[in-house]
């Protein structure tokens, strides 16, 4: 007697549903992949993180990558036409065409994101991503990430993403900066209409060469309408925030259409560093943040309390849209031999000062973060100065994490890892 097929598809159907939510279990399954599957759970491979890397010693080599090419490989793959998101986390130097070959298998899948972590070493030759573009016309989100070096085109590359919403370029260290953007010169000359639809920019590079980027980002006219602006930048100087110039005239200009705006400074031993350059009181100017009159969310992180002060009390006191704001003291790493008067235990008042202007009266979530120094006893000892929060949940005073980055090579907590992946 011939099994009923409406039986069987049943069948295979509840084994999914007890399975959806174990997704190791699922994906060694192999159910997913194969036509006569009656409802693939085609979300599970939305978001993927492809591995091919050693992450260093007491650790054995991460390999998904040849998992997936050998899944792709079968002729009962199903799965390529609802990938929407990528993490290529691909060491190419052992295996110089498997970054290639994953790329002509992803361009027949509709990605729209994609994160690409970069491990070229600093005694190896930059590598050039300009070719990638053309194999993903409809990407939305773009994600580059140097662990040491960067990548020698990578204007040319983010040029090249004519629906770019979302653009991230991030040095790990301070060493991988020194490569950023400086070995990508000169600067191309692309049409205006590149970053016509981009609206989330976020760079973790030095100070100056952020200030550089911002430059040539307004040479493209105002054609688009930049509204999360996010800058994690190091600079090793004690005072100010760095060349700024380019920044405060973005600012003036499309103002009006940022509504989050975050710049951090971080401090890292550099000991190239001339010690009366790294102990100047010269300012390349102050952040000045009059021209953001939609502002929704702000995030300031730096040493200099009285650069922070000056920030804040730039903002339009006709702003009553702020709701999230975001202040880290971040501690000078040099005090022990150089040391300063910007102490915020001694700055409280002039902070206090400034947070009494109008500009906040209509906070949702004010956090403040600062160094271990304070103790636990300081930095409860804060709150009673600011009595109109002081009672409620909209205030948050917490420590300084020693590492703040935000982790741009991973999904959140639904991330799928191809790890495990058998075909």
């Amino acid at each position: 007697m011939p099994l009923d097929l409406d039986i069987a598809k049943e069948v295979v159907d509840n084994i999914l549903d007890f399975l959806h939510d174990d997704h190791l279990s699922l994906l060694s399954s192999s159910l997913v992949a194969r036509k006569w599957v009656s409802t693939p759970r085609y979300h599970l491979f939305k978001r993927i993180t492809i591995n091919h890397y050693f992450p260093g010693r007491g650790h054995s080599f991460k390999d998904s990558a040849h998992s997936f090419l050998d899944l792709c490989k079968s002729p009962n793959c199903t799965i390529l036409s609802s990938l929407r998101g990528v993490v290529l986390n691909v060491d190419s130097d052992s295996a110089p065409t498997l970054l290639q070959e994953l790329v002509d298998v992803l361009a027949r899948a509709p990605v729209a994101k994609l994160v690409f972590i970069d491990h070229t070493t600093s005694f190896r030759h930059p590598i050039s991503l300009s070719w990638m573009a053309p194999h993903f016309p409809g990407l939305r989100e773009f994600s580059y990430n140097s662990l040491d070096r960067f990548v020698l085109d990578i204007f040319t590359l983010v040029a090249s993403f004519p629906q770019l919403h979302t653009l991230s370029l991030y040095s790990n260290t301070r060493d991988a900066a020194k490569s950023a953007i400086t070995q990508a010169k000169p600067y191309p000359t692309v049409p205006h209409t590149v970053f016509a639809f981009l609206h989330t920019l976020r760079l973790r590079l030095f100070s100056h060469q952020s200030n550089e980027f911002m430059a040539w980002l307004q040479t493209f006219g105002d054609r688009f309408r930049l509204e999360v602006l996010d800058l994690d930048i190091f600079h090793s100087c004690h005072n100010g925030w760095g060349p700024i110039t380019a920044v405060n005239t973005f600012f003036g200009a499309n103002g009006a259409h940022l509504r989050a705006v975050g710049l951090r400074i971080h401090y890292e031993d550099d000991r190239e560093v001339d010690e009366n350059i790294l102990l100047t009181q010269v300012s390349d100017g102050d952040l000045d943040l009059s021209g953001l009159t939609n502002l929704r969310s702000l995030s300031l992180g730096s040493h200099n309390v009285v650069a922070i002060c000056t920030s804040l009390a730039s903002l339009p006191n006709n702003s009553q849209g702020l709701g999230m704001l975001r202040v880290s003291f971040q501690p000078w790493i040099h005090y022990d031999d150089f040391p300063c008067t910007c102490d915020p235990r001694r700055l409280v008042d002039e902070f206090v000062a400034v947070m009494r202007g109008d500009q906040f009266a209509h906070l949702t979530a004010f956090t403040i973060l600062v160094p271990a120094f304070f103790g636990d006893m300081g930095r409860e000892a804060l709150r009673v100065y600011f009595p109109r929060w002081k009672d409620t949940d909209i205030l948050h005073i917490g420590f300084i994490d020693q590492v703040q980055f935000s982790s741009p090579d991973s999904w959140d907590a639904g991330e799928i890892s191809l790890d495990a992946l058998v075909e």
